[in-house]
């Protein structure tokens, strides 16, 4: 990506790059650097850990809000394979993309920058040598159905459309349903509905809610008002909440 002299310039105004890079080998390079920028602001930041202080949290002199992320690991650094991780205003894993990779952790792997999903506000980055890439699960949303006695079952969507499927492996009776929603899932806030076997929306409760479409929101599982066969499970992103 190409900057202009007056961003690099801000760049040094605002104190992002006070601390010049120490002058190493290419045989004696520790280096580790993270570097933020957002184009529409011409601005950014960068900041540089130490191999022997890892795991490390550092702040940006600014917080943005950056669009992408870079991390450069010196040759000699161990791991190579190291991984840095971006956490917003509320203290949240930002997600970020490469190529097809999702992810919430960003390596340097000399294939260049990261962009996030949208411009973010980036209140710390860590970098860790056990973060490891995300699992691929990560980007789905599982509905899962429990019934009496030890009766489950587990259902996947993608979250980015609408998609109606029947319950994978028995149709019940249920009487509770969870929903679990990926942190790379884009939307965090997808519902989800259940039909009973004559196309109606099945009514649920979850503490003071009662609803016939259904979200995650880390709150726990949903009760059925009675224990109902589900024929088709509905996970759409236009799907708002439908108070009962």
């Amino acid at each position: 990506m190409q900057y202009s002299s007056l961003f690099l310039a801000a760049l040094s105004a605002t104190g992002s790059l006070a601390a010049p890079m120490p002058q190493t080998s290419n045989s004696d390079d520790n280096s580790i650097t993270v570097t933020l920028q957002s184009q529409a602001t011409e601005s950014g930041a960068g900041l540089f850990f130490s191999e022997a202080a890892l795991p490390q949290t550092l702040t940006p002199s600014q917080p943005g809000p950056f669009e992408t992320l870079s991390v450069t690991v010196g040759a000699n650094v161990d791991p190579q394979t190291l991984r840095c991780q971006a956490l917003d205003d509320m203290n949240k894993p930002i997600v970020g993309l490469r190529g097809e990779n999702v992810d919430i952790t960003f390596s340097d792997a000399g294939k260049g920058e990261w962009t996030f999903r949208k411009p973010s506000v980036v209140s710390a980055v860590v970098c860790d040598p056990a973060f490891q890439q995300i699992d691929k699960s990560e980007n789905t949303v599982r509905v899962q159905l429990s019934g009496p006695g030890e009766l489950a079952t587990q259902t996947v969507f993608t979250g980015a459309q609408r998609e109606a499927k029947p319950p994978v492996g028995s149709s019940g009776p249920y009487d509770t349903l969870e929903l679990d929603v990926g942190i790379l899932v884009e939307d965090q806030g997808v519902r989800c509905q259940v039909l009973d076997n004559m196309g109606e929306a099945i009514v649920a409760v979850r503490g003071a809610n009662i609803d016939t479409t259904f979200s995650d929101a880390g709150n726990g599982p949903w009760s059925f008002q009675q224990a109902s066969e589900v024929s088709q499970i509905i996970c759409d992103p236009a799907f708002v909440a439908d108070p009962q």
